[in-house]
């Protein structure tokens, strides 16, 4: 294009140049039209802005992201001149669309449409914008082009997927901790007591015992310890879609996996989230997975849920240390973490930490009873977990 504006500013200089030498009816035909070149084309433009017409449309009631979706759309020429040179260029950050050049030219016919049929494929669970974003103009001398956004964006709502687990890597650490419930069926009190016969030895406080001068025991009086507890981190990080929604969807999938998984093994799950307030979801064999599903698919992370404050509120009930073991699908493995995971430890619950981040942390680190592995956001979970 800047070609062809170099040449007809060469042509249109030479007109002028000729007009100066000779002057003359065909040297001033030439130099108008030379003039009249750049505005006809951009009146062209305009008017392909203001009458070209865009239909699109997605079928199926609820789309699930990484699930292709049938995308239609219709390029219309509701005008008596021909549009040539007009280009759509597709959102790309979240979707991705099948089978399409966003390069491609088309040229539409007076009164004429192009339909086309394709798959969307929708990366990342939220709302957000999808299908054509913008159309680029070009007028017939190719001397201009002109682009604007679409002005009936497509809005869409994707569900996060349900990734379907076989295994568990983490699982060895879970199965030690229902071993480890048979020989502590309950959680200690901080209460003391004499040694009984028939005790169990491995229940013997010899900080106690020694001090003390006798066999002094911890006496049990806690709840049975049952289930696994799942923490969600509650954060957003980051203003742009491009920075949270990545981690936002691997945190649901991962948490929903997990769910889905162990519940199918007979394993009684509760989630703690917070909303407008701090709440706990069941699932087991038989039901809950349903409605905790649902409460994913409308889960808001919010910028003023710290982390640390979400752990406090958990923590005091006594719930969360009666757990076999405790899952943490969070951001960022840090201080607030470390603490929680150190509350775990000493009431005997396993932890592990699913951190969803692409920032560089150590992977597959093991901490005492706690685990930390790293979860990339374009990770399949199927490979990590």
């Amino acid at each position: 294009m800047k070609r062809n504006r170099r040449i007809l500013l060469v042509l249109w200089i030479l007109s002028l140049i000729g007009i100066s030498i000779r002057g003359g009816q065909i040297t001033y035909g030439i130099f108008f039209l030379l003039t009249l070149i750049p505005i006809v084309s951009l009146i062209y433009i305009l008017a392909v802005i203001l009458l070209f017409k865009i239909y699109q449309s997605l079928e199926g009631r609820g789309l699930v992201c990484n699930q292709p979706a049938v995308f239609h759309f219709i390029l219309q020429n509701e005008s008596p001149v021909l549009f040539s040179g007009v280009r759509v260029r597709f959102y790309s950050s979240f979707s991705s669309i099948s089978g399409l050049d966003d390069k491609t030219e088309y040229e539409l016919h007076p009164y004429s449409g192009i339909r086309r049929e394709t798959n969307l494929v929708c990366r990342y669970r939220g709302e957000y914008e999808v299908g054509i974003k913008t159309i680029e103009v070009s007028d017939f001398f190719r001397l201009f082009t002109v682009s604007y956004r679409n002005r009936e964006p497509l809005k869409v709502r994707v569900r996060p997927n349900i990734i379907h687990l076989t295994e568990l890597k983490s699982s060895e650490v879970i199965l030690r901790a229902f071993r480890d419930s048979k020989v502590n069926p309950s959680e200690p009190d901080v209460l003391m007591r004499e040694y009984i016969a028939g005790d169990d030895p491995r229940l013997i406080n010899w900080k106690a015992t020694g001090a003390l001068g006798k066999p002094m025991v911890r006496e049990r009086i806690g709840e049975v310890q049952e289930g696994i507890g799942i923490l969600i981190d509650p954060q957003r990080y980051g203003e742009e879609k491009e920075q949270y929604l990545p981690i936002e969807n691997k945190i649901l999938e991962t948490v929903i996996a997990l769910n889905l998984h162990l519940s199918s093994k007979g394993i009684p799950i509760e989630t703690w989230i917070w909303q407008d307030d701090i709440q706990s979801c069941h699932v087991d064999r038989n039901s809950g997975f349903d409605s905790f599903y649902d409460q994913m698919v409308s889960y808001r992370f919010d910028p003023d849920h710290r982390t640390g404050r979400f752990y406090e509120e958990v923590m005091k009930t006594s719930r969360l240390f009666n757990k076999k073991a405790v899952f943490l699908v969070i951001h960022a493995w840090d201080e607030e973490a470390e603490r929680i995971t150190g509350e775990l430890r000493r009431n005997n619950v396993a932890a592990i930490v699913y951190v969803v981040s692409d920032d560089e942390i150590a992977p597959d680190v093991t901490i005492s009873r706690t685990r930390v592995v790293k979860i990339p956001t374009n990770a399949d979970l199927t490979e990590v977990l």
